[in-house]
């Protein structure tokens, strides 16, 4: 009774071998989703009085800016960041080991296998784990943000979380998972970075600045080739050249437009990476 009752409830066809690829398998990122959520809340419970023991101790500091932050609330951010470094790690890790072997050869420096065989290329079960657990933590952080629990989302990454949960719905359903699994894994390689960065920049200690700045100029430089500068040449150039002589014209247009309002954003945030790394620590508080 356990098996057919886990095939039928938490995994249901996703991994049933020889199955085809169906919306039905993001059941089971509802329950990842529910489970990191139930996660997150047992370690802000016992993690956070611990650090936010450790930053009161000697040798802590209250922060660069203006204001100081005590260590409850440093605590918060710094395990918050840390929380998301190691899952965005994890998830980059994953994209970048489908996308070099399990991809049919669509990479970022080689996009026109990304539509080859259209709409019949093999699927490959990294492809559709890799896209139903990355749909399940952008769901974990959605609801998160609604509940209370864990990263509180801006507007602009709830925006951003939306589209993307759309596009890769819709890789999965009509079999663009090869170029949705390569986008994901060039774009995320500089999260870990990123909230790494926070994480350091959050604890206040003054000893880290060094290894904050470090690892925020290794961001910027990981954000501006992967992001800023690949992004037109790996997603959206092969999309509106490739894409449009082997795809129905609805299925362009529809993921043309989402992929152009992610891509703006990037240089958005591109913009604000500028004005940190201009400004400094005062500007480098407010991104916690």
């Amino acid at each position: 009774m356990v098996q057919p009752l886990w095939r039928t409830v938490v995994v249901p066809n996703l991994l049933t071998p020889g199955s085809k690829p169906d919306l039905v398998d993001f059941v089971f990122a509802g329950w990842v989703a529910l489970l990191v959520l139930a996660a997150r809340v047992v370690f802000d419970r016992t993690a956070i009085p611990r650090l936010a023991a450790r930053l009161h101790a000697p040798g802590g500091s209250a922060g660069s800016g203006a204001k100081p932050k005590s260590p409850l609330e440093r605590s918060r951010v710094v395990l918050d960041s840390a929380w998301i470094a190691a899952f965005a790690a994890c998830l980059a890790g994953f994209a970048w080991w489908v996308t070099v072997w399990d991809n049919g050869g669509c990479t970022p420096w080689s996009t026109t296998a990304c539509f080859a065989e259209w709409p019949n290329h093999p699927v490959a079960l990294g492809q559709r784990l890799y896209m139903v657990l990355a749909f399940a933590y952008y769901l974990y952080e959605l609801a998160g943000t609604v509940l209370g629990i864990g990263t509180r989302l801006k507007a602009d990454m709830v925006a951003h979380h939306i589209v993307t949960m759309a596009l890769i719905l819709i890789a999965y359903q009509v079999n663009l998972k090869r170029m949705s699994v390569m986008w994901q894994a060039l774009f995320d390689i500089s999260n870990p970075i990123l909230h790494t960065a926070k994480a350091l920049n959050a604890s206040g200690v003054k000893q880290l600045g060094p290894l904050k700045w470090l690892m925020f100029n290794l961001f910027a430089l990981t954000f501006l080739v992967c992001r800023v500068l690949a992004g037109p040449v790996s997603i959206l150039w092969p999309s509106f050249t490739i894409a449009r002589d082997v795809l129905p014209a609805s299925y362009c247009y529809t993921c043309w437009g989402l992929m152009v309002f992610v891509y703006a954003l990037q240089l958005l945030w591109f913009y604000k990476i500028v004005d940190i790394a201009v400004k400094g620590d005062k500007a480098a508080d407010k991104v916690e």
